[in-house]
């Protein structure tokens, strides 16, 4: 009985050797599934003309050292930007408080949130809602100059602005002026 065994075993041993193997340079098709739909975008909408115009009428304002009060120039670079958003109730502003490396980490975060606080306040005062202002401070974090000498310090202390219109979607800003 075991000799009979024997060859059915070797037999069987080499059938399914034979066929459960894959041949080499046998191609098999990748599985094909119905691709994802891509999202439609909704097209961009036009940024306005006005808010166009902040756009580029934003200037950085600049502070002296260790102070947070607006000079003269800054005060008047603000008044036109001040007019558009009166004008405009769609265009939302983020001011942003910057300072030069000197100091604490600490106290230059606290001073860069004094000079954005100062250009809302002064925004305020011209009759900018205060729910269309927002603030933050970057301190020494973000510096336009990396330099150490009193001309990048000069740079540095500084406050930018972001706005935002519509849905919030950032139009621009005076960061892009470098």
């Amino acid at each position: 009985m075991r000799s009979a065994l024997l060859p059915l075993v070797v037999m069987s041993f080499v059938a399914f050797s034979a066929v459960g193997c894959k041949k080499k340079g046998e191609v098999t098709e990748p599985v094909v599934s119905d691709p994802m739909p891509m999202p439609v975008e909704e097209p961009a909408k036009e940024v306005p003309q006005h808010v166009q115009a902040m756009k580029e009428n934003f200037e950085r304002v600049f502070f002296d050292f260790d102070s947070s009060d607006l000079v003269d120039s800054s005060k008047a670079a603000l008044t036109d930007n001040v007019k558009i958003m009166q004008a405009h109730n769609d265009v939302k502003l983020q001011i942003q408080g910057h300072a030069d490396e000197r100091g604490t980490t600490d106290y230059n975060l606290a001073l860069g949130q004094r000079r954005a606080d100062a250009i809302k306040n002064h925004m305020i005062n011209q009759g900018v809602a205060p729910s269309r202002l927002a603030v933050v401070s970057y301190g020494e974090e973000k510096p336009l100059d990396p330099g150490s000498n009193e001309r990048a310090w000069a740079q540095n202390r500084r406050a930018e602005f972001i706005i935002t219109w519509g849905d919030a979607a950032t139009v621009g800003s005076s960061t892009d002026n470098k």
